[in-house]
């Protein structure tokens, strides 16, 4: 293939379907990023950046300039609700570092390392049709555009994925999850190590962002509901996390914002692939939020698509060779992921019980491991 001359259409502005765009720009391959909105914004509130995430920046010449708005991670406490220290994992050395960043700052970063023309806003893909020689993206607005192949980065309720496959409805795995962002003086929170606090049915997770601010989690197990007004949603979470250790209360009240969502994904799909479209991150293999390699997974799918189409014959060939190099790992992520949140949503006293007392007796370097095998991956 002559490279220079492919035309990659994206569907979906997030993190991943930039990425996408940026890595293929970084070989030398043509992307336009088509997204809904009518700006471009990342809707989250922190994150984390995994060696096997930062080592994609890496790669790309971009995490300099992500490390420069992040905080660090170098151990991950677990915790319980009144303070104390269940496990305390180091995370070892690795050739590129763990981070801890706003959504929005990554994704700054990232469209800061593609041409403007590249994005194109307020484009709602209605419809695709696909031929031997190309593909034809249908847009709410009456127009179309051709592109060689397609990408599917819309989330997990992907619209290419229903024009692909028909309609898959997200699952939801009986917890809620609210996000936020607050700053805080640090005596409380040790520099670089972050951590997740566990209680019954809820937990809370902090991660320093740098900058003297920190992002949060919390979840607590309740049926699905709409979202609540922003202050409703404060008063309940001072309600629910009234009694736990400090800073978690603090947190909470200094929120600048609170996102609230439910915890779902999708069991992992028999394909995503079919022709000149493929899927990408949440589009393809959503998972839980428990093992915070939601963005990791779509950062590592944007490069190995990339490197594919950059070495492949054929347009065809390179989308079934990228599916084939993500399946197994981003299957494994789903249900890990998913089994990660069962436990810690566990609610029975006597199994909390049990939990907390194995979490202390383990060794921590066994935990340690296994996290070194999800984030060792290298692209």
């Amino acid at each position: 293939m002559n490279l220079s001359k492919l035309n990659i259409g994206i569907i979906g502005g997030g993190i991943g379907g930039v990425a996408a765009a940026v890595a293929l720009h970084h070989a030398g391959i043509n992307a336009t990023v088509y997204e809904r909105a009518t700006e471009l914004r990342e809707v989250g509130a922190g994150m984390m950046l995994w060696p096997n995430a930062t080592r994609v920046l890496n790669e790309l010449g971009l995490l300099d300039g992500v490390a420069a708005r992040s905080g660090t991670n170098t151990h991950f406490l677990v915790r319980s609700s009144r303070g104390k220290t269940l496990m305390n994992i180091p995370l070892g050395e690795f050739d590129v570092p763990a981070l801890c960043t706003r959504r929005s700052d990554l994704l700054a970063v990232l469209l800061s390392a593609l041409p403007r023309e590249r994005i194109r806003l307020g484009r709602e893909m209605t419809r695709i049709e696909q031929s031997k020689s190309g593909v034809q993206v249908h847009f709410a607005d009456g127009c179309a555009e051709e592109h060689d192949a397609v990408i599917g980065a819309d989330g997990i309720r992907s619209r290419v994925r229903a024009e692909l496959f028909g309609i898959s409805n997200p699952v939801y795995r009986g917890y809620m999850v609210w996000r936020g962002v607050a700053a805080c003086d640090g005596r409380a929170i040790r520099r670089g190590y972050n951590s997740e606090t566990w209680g019954h049915g809820s937990r809370f997770g902090i991660l320093d962002i740098g900058q003297g601010k920190f992002t949060w989690y919390a979840t607590a197990n309740i049926p699905a509901c709409a979202p609540a007004p922003l202050e409703h949603r404060r008063n309940e979470l001072l309600w629910r996390f009234a009694a736990w250790h400090d800073p978690i209360p603090a947190l909470i009240e200094d929120a600048e914002l609170i996102l609230e969502n439910g915890a779902y994904d999708l069991p992992p799909l028999p394909r995503w692939t079919a022709g000149r479209v493929t899927l990408l991150g949440d589009a393809a293999h959503p998972c839980t939020p428990n093992l915070g390699q939601g963005g990791g997974m779509a950062l590592e799918d944007a490069l190995v698509v990339a490197k594919c189409i950059s070495r492949e014959g054929s347009i065809q060939s390179a989308l079934r060779r990228y599916e084939s190099l993500r399946r197994r790992r981003t299957r494994h992520i789903q249900q890990r992921s998913l089994m990660m949140g069962h436990i810690g949503q566990w609610q029975n006293r006597t199994m909390v019980a049990s939990r907390h007392m194995v979490t202390r007796l383990l060794p921590a370097a066994l935990f340690e491991l296994n996290l070194r095998r999800v984030y060792s991956y290298a692209p």
